[in-house]
């Protein structure tokens, strides 16, 4: 397949990324673009990501705090041909991830924790046919999640893992036609369950101990991404992704019995898709640059301590400085978080700040 798209700041470095319950947990967006690229080329992605999610709680109007800490996490991937039909890569990544502390206000929510963890390395398998490319490979993902939920003034609950390492799948394929820079590619990635091994501890009132394990599901999705040149050294490009999100839950054998909470700990009522599209433009040789707006529709069901933000919508630009051997793309985002209410708090007029730097070196 020939590689003629001209290098824009096409700002992949965010698009797929949010703040944790923005899109689920989704973190890195799954990306797997450098399969279907050309030649030796390692590409490092660092993201830095600074959510702000306030709000005040009901019937005393106590300002709930910051809930969300900031996170970061570095993506790297390498591709390489093989001969002139098959290439492969290998793509390191944090594909799901979450956290939220309640710990600076004083409401129904103080003492709230959680976090999940997840990290992925994904090999792939390219074969050419000209203007197609078709690709496959295997995930291997690890699963961790960590919480802390008051049950009552008295009664804490906790609870631990071990994390899981399991196998998923990813397939796709893309079409091009370099005479007039397009390319369209959709790529599915697998559902993958774990099978967690977890510590549960009440303190307090009814304290106890109990060791379990925890099948948990990361969902499957579906990544639809396109460019095509719509005049001379400018480019339309956008990605649609869609997350079956209703397959996952975590119901933890204590906090879900019916002594206890009766409920699982997260379980998420409907499944997402998530839109970006953006416009790049090159300036010279060395520099070109990109806009971008992204937006998912809010679910619009009662969120929770676990899920202070419902739907987004975010906009984005970024800058590209292009040498003979290496590409720079410096990238930063704003995400305007959905509002939501919870049983206990209101949270509204929230936002995030996303910035990237990627770097992509030849060799």
């Amino acid at each position: 397949m020939k590689r003629t798209l001209i290098n824009i700041a096409i700002l992949s470095t965010i698009l797929g990324t949010g703040m944790a319950q923005a899109g689920g947990w989704d973190r890195s967006g799954q990306d797997t673009s450098i399969i279907v690229k050309d030649g030796n080329l390692l590409e490092v992605t660092s993201v830095s990501v600074a959510p702000k999610i306030t709000g005040t709680y009901k019937g005393t109007n106590n300002a709930t705090g910051d809930v969300a800490p900031d996170y970061s996490f570095t993506n790297i991937a390498f591709r390489t041909d093989i001969n002139d039909d098959f290439s492969i890569a290998l793509i390191q990544d944090e594909p799901f991830g979450a956290g939220v502390d309640w710990a600076t206000g004083t409401g129904a929510y103080t003492l709230v924790k959680a976090k999940i963890d997840t990290k992925a390395t994904t090999l792939l398998v390219g074969y050419d046919l000209d203007d197609i490319t078709v690709f496959g490979g295997l995930k291997n993902q690890t699963f961790g999640a960590s919480a802390q939920v008051p049950l009552s003034a008295a009664t804490l609950y906790a609870i631990t893992s071990t994390p899981d390492t399991s196998l998923g799948y990813v397939f796709g394929a893309a079409i091009e036609r370099p005479e007039i820079a397009l390319r369209v590619a959709l790529t599915y990635h697998t559902k993958i369950t774990h099978d967690v091994a977890i510590v549960e501890k009440l303190t307090g009132a009814g304290a106890s101990t109990t060791s379990s394990t925890l099948t948990a599901d990361t969902p499957s999705s579906f990544n639809l991404d396109f460019q095509t040149g719509v005049a001379a050294n400018t480019l339309l490009f956008g990605t649609i992704r869609s997350v079956q999100w209703t397959q996952t839950e975590l119901s933890p054998k204590v906090y879900s019995s019916a002594g206890i909470a009766n409920k699982p700990l997260k379980k998420f009522t409907s499944d997402t898709i998530t839109y970006s599209l953006g416009l790049g433009r090159k300036f010279s040789d060395e520099w070109s640059g990109a806009v971008t707006y992204g937006t998912e529709a809010a679910e619009g069901t009662q969120g929770g301590p676990l899920g202070p933000t419902d739907g987004y919508s975010k906009m984005g630009v970024g800058l590209t400085y292009s040498a003979e051997q290496a590409n720079i793309t410096l990238g930063v985002q704003q995400i305007n978080n959905g509002d939501t209410d919870t049983p206990a708090a209101t949270m509204s007029g929230n936002t995030t700040l996303v910035t990237a730097v990627k770097v992509a070196y030849k060799f």
